[in-house]
């Protein structure tokens, strides 16, 4: 089904530069094989047991990713910035391997197998995540599209506790669709009125994407 909504979007001509992904669709071989065939860049959530093996001499033929990541040297993981948010600075360690992802059928195909640790004073936390940007890709550009369905998921929530999009008590889907519609084109004005005023009253420091918004942002252009 998610397949055939990409298809959808592709025949509409709807721009996107790749595809992202929690660990229940990162997990599916079939699902990234789709994304291949269709010639489509991902980088998606994986769980710690998804299959690989590791572009490295004297590397198991077949691991775990969390295995193939607890080898790797803590002095090769590299802080990263990547988003601000409410609270400051998002940021975690990172480490990227150049590995194979092994299916049940034994087919391997070649990628990037991202892990993400916790930074220093933070409390402990493990991800992992796949992708098939090519060999040139930097650490920077997968950790971006690690972390771009997070935006998405702010969009979400913030679309129910800002403007009600949970509210609907409604039973047929035109009226949802309506609903929805109407909820996301309001939360993306108030968005780009929100970047509008960022824009004209620059402050010093690294700027910030439309998705970081300060405590309080939409309420206050709401109003």
């Amino acid at each position: 089904m998610d397949l055939e909504l990409l298809d959808q979007a592709r025949a509409w001509g709807v721009p996107h530069r790749g595809v992202t992904s929690d660990a229940d669709y990162g997990d599916n071989p079939n699902f990234l094989a789709g994304l291949e065939a269709r010639h489509e860049r991902y980088g998606v959530a994986v769980r710690s047991d998804f299959q690989v093996r590791v572009k490295a001499r004297g590397a198991p033929p077949c691991q775990r990713a969390d295995q193939a990541l607890a080898a790797v040297p803590r002095c090769q993981w590299r802080t990263i910035r990547w988003r601000h948010g409410t609270k400051g600075w998002l940021r975690k360690k990172f480490v990227a391997l150049r590995a194979w992802r092994l299916t049940a059928q034994d087919e391997a195909h070649i990628g990037w197998l991202l892990g993400e640790r916790d930074a220093r004073g933070q409390a402990e936390e493990h991800k992992f995540y796949w992708s098939n940007l090519p060999a040139s890709a930097t650490l920077e550009e997968l950790v971006d599209y690690a972390h771009r369905r997070h935006a998405i998921e702010q969009f979400h929530e913030e679309a129910k506790g800002e403007l009600g999009w949970d509210q609907y008590q409604g039973r047929l889907w035109p009226g949802f669709h309506r609903h929805t519609v109407t909820v996301m084109l309001a939360l993306s004005f108030l968005i780009w009125q929100e970047l509008r005023e960022r824009d004209a009253h620059l402050k010093r420091g690294r700027p910030r994407d439309p998705f970081s918004p300060s405590t309080g942002s939409l309420a206050s252009s709401a109003a």
